[in-house]
């Protein structure tokens, strides 16, 4: 049997989240929570001293709406979001923490022993502010948390190694259309792993919208026919028990030409059909927007060397729906291949974390043999020496071991630069700008360095502002080297102190690094007195409030 650690891959998803880890053969495998289910609702519902997750939570929001969250994963990374229960305001990491517990908790009572070194995924497009939060959801609940994956990354690469696609090179279309978001990424895969080209996505934008439309045509067709004003506005609880029936009426029309589904308020009651063809037109303009993100993804993708693609793979549940296949065929005349649209990412994750943990195995051997050298500097026949080790003290076979050499590189999902000074108007007042350094699609690790300058003589400090780009689709100005700071987010801004008496134009110098895991540090540089500001973000430091709400989620019994 395999000695190997285990290490948990989790899809933590808007709508149900799922755990995959390398078993004794080293191979990916779900895992099934406490109730048997392969998936679990990413729903919590905060009962006393209990936080439940899953499907009793999710039943619980008809009764006890105000006290059951769903749907966090949308406000990841967003500092104006809150919920609020029993006086505790929980930020999105914290119910997420709860749900991570839960998997967690399920996933180490299947398999025997306690784990807590995990790899997470989230959307591609996430980037620092949102990675972070989703990185401090797994430290509130206790794990260590090795990586945050992209999804589209790690479903590419469960792909990869099951189909054994990895032979020669291929470009491949992940479309992910999953309960809340919606990514589209090109990514190459070749015998060397899988290299994300580029992507594109919509963190607004799943199948709970799918949902929304139908709650609509349901509540308009029970108003028609029992002569109500009812507006699911008025009414949380029925709310939440129509867009259940919602939910429950796309499952069946992905199967069915048409379904069924009774409606019962306040003493009416009537029965609704629903046909598919009237489905896809209430929501064909939902369909529009991921094919409008996918064509904008490849036009980026033909400047980076793809001009055709061979493959597109669905993952994420809402790509099941027919009507997300027959568009993708019509439009980009290829018939998507539907690839465990629930599971993909989990073990595409927990093959990605298992690699990594054998990569330090060989790497330790290396050493070992060779005074200090490492996979990427030592030659290939000690790498394969050093494998072969790895193979035979873990009962694991030397193809699985030299397997985990295969990368998983990613891309930067954002542009970000800083903020200078683009002239005066005719009154005399600055007018600032928004001067590009890093761009959206940029390989990781990633550095780049670009020299600026004191905008007047005798300055004593320089600001430095951090900015990220928030232009829309189809990212207008992400290429350009300067745009309008209306079409920005602030991220930090410092002050750097420099040489007194520096001239008017004195250099300054700006370095932007960002790494594997998407974190960012941005330094400043005076040459002249040789001062140095720098800074990584994001910030790990944690407001009271915050502090009080982790303290009070950890005090909660996670069922």
């Amino acid at each position: 049997m395999s000695k190997i650690k285990k290490i948990l891959g989790i899809d933590l998803g808007t709508t149900y989240s799922c755990v995959a880890y390398i078993n004794e053969y080293g191979h990916a495998e779900v895992i099934p929570n406490a109730e048997g289910d392969r998936t679990t609702p990413s729903v919590v519902w905060f009962d006393g001293q209990r936080a439940v997750v899953g499907q009793e939570a999710k039943e619980m929001s008809n009764i006890y709406p105000n006290n059951v969250c769903s749907f966090i994963k949308r406000n990841m990374g967003n500092d104006d979001f809150t919920f609020d229960v029993d006086g505790v305001v929980y930020a999105p990491e914290h119910v997420s923490s709860l749900i991570l517990r839960k998997l967690v908790k399920d996933a180490s009572q299947s398999l025997g022993e306690e784990i807590k070194d995990v790899v997470i995924t989230c959307p591609a497009y996430f980037f620092i502010k949102e990675r972070e939060a989703t990185k401090r959801a797994g430290e509130i609940a206790g794990l260590n948390v090795l990586q945050i994956v992209n999804e589209p990354t790690a479903a590419a690469f469960a792909y990869g190694i099951k189909t054994n696609e990895t032979s020669h090179e291929r470009f491949v279309i992940v479309y992910d259309l999953g309960g809340g978001t919606f990514d589209t990424t090109v990514i190459r895969v070749s015998p060397q792993g899988v290299d994300v080209v580029c992507t594109d996505g919509d963190h607004q934008l799943g199948g709970k919208d799918w949902d929304d439309r139908l709650v609509q045509h349901l509540t308009k067709r029970f108003n028609e026919e029992t002569r109500q004003h009812f507006d699911p506005a008025d009414d949380i609880e029925f709310y939440h028990e129509i867009l259940q029936k919602a939910e429950q009426c796309k499952k069946q029309l992905t199967d069915k030409t048409s379904t069924k589904t009774t409606i019962s308020y306040q003493g009416n009651k009537t029965q609704i059909e629903i046909k598919r063809e009237e489905f896809e037109q209430m929501t064909e303009d939902l369909v529009e927007r991921t094919i409008e993100l996918t064509r904008s993804m490849l036009s980026i993708a033909k400047t980076k060397g793809c001009t055709k693609f061979d493959q597109m793979i669905l993952v994420g549940g809402s790509s099941r729906m027919p009507m997300i296949t027959n568009q993708l065929q019509k439009t980009f005349s290829s018939k998507p291949l539907i690839f465990e649209p629930d599971e993909a990412v989990a073990k595409g994750a927990a093959m990605i974390g298992n690699n990594a943990y054998l990569q330090n195995l060989i790497d330790e051997k290396l050493k070992q043999r060779s005074g200090g050298l490492t996979i990427g500097t030592a030659s290939s026949a000690d790498v394969t020496m050093a494998a072969k080790q790895v193979a035979e003290e873990n009962s694991y076979s030397l193809d699985i071991v030299k397997n985990s050499l295969k990368r998983a590189k990613n891309v930067s999902s954002k542009t970000f630069g800083i903020t200078i000074l683009d002239g005066y108007d005719e009154d005399g007042r600055p007018l600032l700008s928004f001067s590009n350094l890093l761009y959206r699609n940029t390989p990781l690790p990633a550095e780049k360095t670009e020299q600026y300058a004191t905008i007047a003589a005798n300055q004593t400090t320089v600001v430095i502002e951090l900015v990220e780009n928030s232009c829309d689709a189809p990212r207008q100005g992400e290429q350009e080297p300067i745009i309008a700071l209306e079409e920005t987010t602030s991220l930090w801004n410092g002050e750097l102190p420099v040489q007194p008496n520096l001239p008017q134009y004195s250099p300054i110098d700006v370095t932007f690094r960002i790494d594997e895991n998407g974190r960012l540090t941005i330094s400043a540089y005076d040459p002249a007195s040789d001062k140095k500001l720098e800074k990584s973000i994001p910030d790990q430091d944690m407001s009271l409030t915050a502090q009080a709400a982790t303290k009070r989620s950890l005090e909660l019994i996670v069922e």
